[in-house]
C-alpha cells in the first residue's frame, strides 16, 4: 500500500504560513527581550539610585548636614555600569539623576514628566532635626578644638553650620567636649530621644580624657608617703588593707587633713569626695569607685530605724535615702549612682579603736543575732572609718587610734569631715553588735560612738554613695 505525500503546492504553503509568523512573531519576541532589558536597566538604576539615597542619609547622620558635593559621597552599590547626572534639588535631601545611561544606553524613567528619577523627598522627623543640630554643634566644637587646643567654655560663641528647623536645647558643653542636650524643642514643640534612657541628647567627647578614678589616683600620695605633711596635702593618701572576713587585701585612697581638694557639685549641690575604694556591685564584681559625701546634713534630723532595730536593710532611713530622697536627685545624678555592697559589721566595742580596727570591724561579719552582714543598694551612710582615717599619718594621732575620746583632742579640727559636722551629732552605718537597738554615731564634738542613743533617736543625716566608675570629674561638677 502507497502512503500519501505532500505535494508540492502543501509544502510552498506551509512555508509561506510559517514565513508570515516568523514577520508577525519575532518583531514581538524582540520588543520582549528589549522591555526586559529596559525593565532590567530601570532596576540597576533604581538600585543604583537608592544607594545614593542612603549614602546622602548616612552623611546626615554623621555630619548633621546635607552633603554639599554629591561626586564625593560613598555610594556602596554593585550591578551593572551606571553613569547618571546626579543634582540635589530640595534643602531636604531630595535628588534627581539625569541622563542614566547604563553600558552606554540612555534609560529614561517613563513615569516622570522629566524621564528623570527621583529619589529622597521624605519629611524630616523633628528629633532628626534635633540630631542635625547636635551633630552641627559637635563639629563647631571640634573645629574650635582644633584651632585653639582647648574645648570651648562658652557653646554660644560657635559658628554653628546647621540649615533646618528652629531648635532650642539647655547645652552643656563638658571639660572633654562631650555635649548634652536637655528638654529640646523644635518650633517650639518638645523633642525627646528615642535611644536615650533620659530622652536626651549625648555626642561624644573630643579629648579622650581618663575617667575620675584614674585622674584622682594618678595625683594621689603613694603609699610611701607616711605622714601627712610629706605628701601633697591637697590630693589623696594611700592606704593599703589586708584580708577581712568579707574583703580581700585591697589598696584604698583617701582624702584626709583639715582642708583636701575635694569638692564636687552633685546634684546642683556641694559634696565631699572621701576617696577612691575597690568595691562589689552586688554581683561579685569588683571595681574602684569615688565614694562621695553630702558636705552638710540634710535639713531635718531622722531616726536610723524608728522600729528600734539595728537592722539596716530595712531601716527606716534606708528606705528613705533609697526611696524618697533618691527619687527627688535631679536625672543626671540619678545616672552616676552605683549600686554598691556595702558592709555591715558590728562591734560591740566603741573605745580605743583607731582607723584601722573601725576598718576591720566594718568588713567582718560580727553582728547582733540575725542581723545582715552586708547590703546591695545605691544610698547610705559613711563609715566610722572614714572619719577616723580623716586624721591618719599624723594628722591628729588621738583621734586616729581613739575614735571616742577625739572630742578631747585639740587637734580634732584638723579633720574635715569635723569641720563639716556643725556641732551636731550624725549617724554612721555600722551597727552595734551587743545588742539589738545601737548604731555608731558622729557626734557634734568629735567623737566616735555606739552608746547613749538607740537607732530610734533623730539624728542629723548625711547622705553618702558611690558613683559609677565611668563618670568624668571637672573642678566644678561631675559628669
Amino acid at each position: 500500500m502507497k502512503k500519501k505525500a505532500f505535494t508540492l503546492i502543501e509544502l510552498i504553503a506551509v512555508l509561506v504560513i510559517l514565513a508570515i509568523l516568523a514577520l508577525i512573531i519575532t518583531p514581538l519576541v524582540m520588543n520582549i527581550i528589549r522591555k526586559a532589558k529596559i525593565s532590567a536597566d530601570k532596576r540597576s538604576i533604581d538600585a543604583y539610585g537608592r544607594s545614593v539615597e542612603l549614602a546622602i542619609a548616612t552623611h546626615l547622620l554623621d555630619t548633621g548636614a546635607f552633603p554639599t558635593d554629591l561626586k564625593n559621597l560613598n555610594v556602596e552599590y554593585t550591578g551593572k555600569v551606571v553613569n547618571c547626572n546626579v543634582m540635589q534639588i530640595k534643602e531636604n535631601g531630595g535628588i534627581y539623576l539625569s541622563e542614566c545611561r547604563v553600558a552606554g544606553k540612555l534609560v529614561k524613567d517613563d513615569t516622570t514628566d522629566d524621564g528623570y528619577y527621583h529619589y529622597g523627598t521624605r519629611d524630616i522627623t523633628n528629633e532628626e532635626y534635633v540630631d542635625m543640630y547636635g551633630l552641627a554643634l559637635k563639629n563647631a566644637s571640634v573645629a574650635y578644638f582644633n584651632t585653639n587646643g582647648v574645648v570651648v567654655e562658652d557653646y554660644t560663641t560657635l559658628t554653628i553650620d546647621y540649615k533646618g528647623k528652629p531648635v532650642a536645647c539647655g547645652v552643656t558643653v563638658n571639660y572633654d567636649g562631650t555635649i548634652y542636650m536637655t528638654k529640646c524643642k523644635v518650633n517650639n514643640v518638645d523633642v525627646t530621644s528615642n535611644t536615650e534612657e533620659d530622652g536626651y541628647y549625648h555626642y561624644g567627647s573630643i579629648v579622650n580624657s581618663p575617667s575620675a578614678v584614674n585622674d584622682l589616683v594618678a595625683k594621689a600620695n603613694p603609699a610611701t608617703i607616711t605622714n601627712y605633711t610629706d605628701g601633697n596635702t591637697a590630693e589623696m593618701y594611700t592606704f593599703e588593707h589586708s584580708a577581712t572576713e568579707q574583703t580581700g587585701a585591697s589598696t584604698d585612697y583617701r582624702y584626709i587633713g583639715a582642708s583636701p581638694n575635694n569638692y564636687v557639685t552633685f546634684n546642683n549641690e556641694l559634696w565631699r569626695i572621701i576617696g577612691v575604694f575597690t568595691v562589689e556591685d552586688g554581683n561579685g564584681n569588683t571595681e574602684q569607685r569615688i565614694k562621695i559625701v553630702r558636705n552638710k546634713k540634710l535639713s531635718r534630723s531622722m531616726q536610723w530605724n524608728s522600729n528600734v532595730v539595728n537592722e539596716w536593710s530595712t531601716a527606716t532611713l534606708n528606705t528613705y535615702l533609697n526611696g524618697d530622697y533618691y527619687n527627688g536627685l535631679d536625672d543626671t545624678s540619678k545616672s552616676k549612682v552605683a549600686d554598691t555592697k556595702y558592709y555591715l559589721g558590728g562591734s560591740y566595742k566603741f573605745k580605743y579603736l583607731k582607723g584601722e580596727d573601725y576598718y576591720n570591724f566594718e568588713r567582718r561579719t560580727t553582728v547582733y543575732s540575725g542581723r545582715s552582714t552586708s547590703w546591695n543598694g545605691k544610698i547610705a551612710l559613711m563609715y566610722p572609718s572614714d572619719y577616723s582615717y580623716t586624721y591618719a599619718l599624723e594628722v591628729d594621732n588621738t583621734c586616729y587610734t581613739d575614735g571616742y575620746n577625739c572630742d578631747g583632742s585639740s587637734g580634732k579640727t584638723n579633720g574635715w569631715i569635723y569641720n563639716t559636722n556643725s556641732n551636731s551629732a550624725q549617724w554612721l552605718l555600722s551597727p552595734g553588735s551587743d545588742n539589738s537597738r545601737s548604731a555608731f554615731l558622729l557626734g557634734g564634738s568629735g567623737y566616735v560612738s555606739s552608746s547613749g542613743y538607740s537607732v530610734a533617736s533623730s539624728l542629723g543625716v548625711r547622705p553618702t554613695l558611690y558613683l559609677s566608675s565611668q563618670v568624668k570629674i571637672t573642678s566644678v561638677s561631675l559628669t
